[in-house]
Parts: C-alpha cells; sequence; structure tokens
C-alpha cells in the first residue's frame, strides 16, 4: 500500500469550509502529490518536463517543447516572474519527498517505496486563466489534468484515482498563508528560506516545517516567451 504522510500534508488535505474571497478558483496556485511507486530521485528527475508538458497540454491541447522548458534549481529572476505572469504563461516548483514506513493503524505510508523510493509534489502557479477557458469548466480541467499526468508516472495500482492529489492554495485554512498574486509569486517561492516556519505549501514542499532543512526545489517554466 502506498500513500503520502505527514501531519501537515494531512492538514494540507483536510476538507475545510470555502470562505468568500474574491479570486478566482486556484487563482493561488495548485498544489499536486503524486503517490509513484519505485521512482527515485534520478527517476522523477527525468519527468520534470513531462509534467509540466502535461499540465499545459491537458488545458491548451498544445505539445510545448521540452527543450523551451527550463528546469534549475535557481529562483528566476523577479523580472522573469513579472514577464512570464504578464503573458499568462506557468511556473511550476517540484520537490520529491521520501516515504514514510507504512502505519496500519493510520493508513498512511508506504510498505513497498519506504527506504529509497520518493514521491512528487508540486506547486503550479498561472494556471487559472486556462482553468476558466476549459471546456466544462475548471472542474473538468482539474480531471484533464490528472489524467494527462497518469501518463508519466508509475503507480502501484494504475485505476486508483487517489494515486494524484490536486488541491487548491489558498483557500480555507490558509486563506491568509498563501496569499500568492503575480507580483508577490517570487516572495512566496522565496519563503524556505525568508520564513521557514510560516506553515505554507511552498515550506511543507521544502521541508522547513519538519525539521528545518530544506528539500531542494527546482522551478519550472517556459523559456523564450516573447
Amino acid at each position: 500500500m502506498t500513500t503520502t504522510n505527514n501531519g501537515l500534508e494531512a492538514l494540507l488535505y483536510a476538507d475545510t469550509p470555502r470562505q468568500e474571497i474574491k479570486v478566482e478558483r486556484y487563482e493561488r496556485g495548485m498544489f499536486i502529490s503524486i503517490n509513484n511507486h519505485k521512482q527515485g530521485n534520478d527517476d522523477l528527475y527525468g519527468t520534470i518536463k513531462k509534467q509540466y508538458q502535461s499540465l499545459l497540454y491537458a488545458l491548451t491541447g498544445d505539445n510545448v517543447s521540452r527543450d523551451a522548458i527550463r528546469v534549475t534549481d535557481k529562483l528566476p529572476t523577479q523580472n522573469t516572474v513579472l514577464h512570464l505572469m504578464a503573458k499568462q504563461r506557468v511556473v511550476v516548483a517540484a520537490a520529491f519527498h521520501s516515504y514514510n514506513a507504512y502505519n496500519q493503524r493510520s493508513g498512511r505510508g508506504s510498505s513497498y517505496n519506504y527506504g529509497g523510493y520518493n514521491h512528487l509534489h508540486l506547486y503550479a502557479y498561472g494556471l487559472h486563466h486556462l482553468m476558466q477557458r476549459h471546456d466544462g469548466g475548471v472542474d473538468a480541467a482539474v480531471k484533464h489534468i490528472k489524467g494527462c499526468l497518469f501518463r508519466h508516472n508509475r503507480f502501484a495500482d494504475a485505476k486508483n484515482k487517489n494515486n494524484i492529489d490536486i488541491r487548491e492554495v489558498g483557500v480555507g485554512k490558509y486563506l491568509y498563508n498563501d496569499a500568492v498574486s503575480p507580483t508577490t509569486l517570487l516572495e512566496y517561492l522565496s519563503l524556505p528560506r525568508t520564513n521557514p516556519t510560516k506553515e505554507c505549501v511552498i515550506n511543507y514542499m521544502a521541508g522547513t516545517l519538519d525539521d528545518g532543512g530544506i528539500n531542494p526545489i527546482l522551478y519550472v517554466y517556459q523559456t523564450g516567451v516573447k
């Protein structure tokens, strides 16, 4: 059995009452957790451009060239971020997390992937414009994204719909902690270094809320955007 597990992750996944805020759905970003099966960091790293392609293909039908996708461990500059946002492009942060041992009482963890294998978390910002225009609306867009992401990930049970979990960022419990906008996106992505104790998705991905350490974060975005 394979499930991601962490106390904060359980809070992130908790269904909380939706509060009235004057923003579009997913305007503050999308948090994606993938229950990868028997994939190490090298395997997952090799899929990052494909994951990014899948997100865009699900919403636009366009298959962006991998040569036009940058994967880096260095934060983009503010000018780069603002330019991408002005062009309504998508910026993704990716992190690899190890599995904990399977806990029979909680039902979390993995008996197959504990020790040596990892799973992928993605934070995607800038998708909401495309999701609003998707045939069938936002819910159909989420379903389409899941379907496209399934192609590039390995699962213990390929028919389990819970293999990929997609959540809206900056609502409910995290209404104020994940208040992200185009002009503050870089500041948000920098939080693992500037404010590592703040409870938010990007710090969870970086691991700063667990032990004060920092998991490497990869940043993914298109290049050559004019």
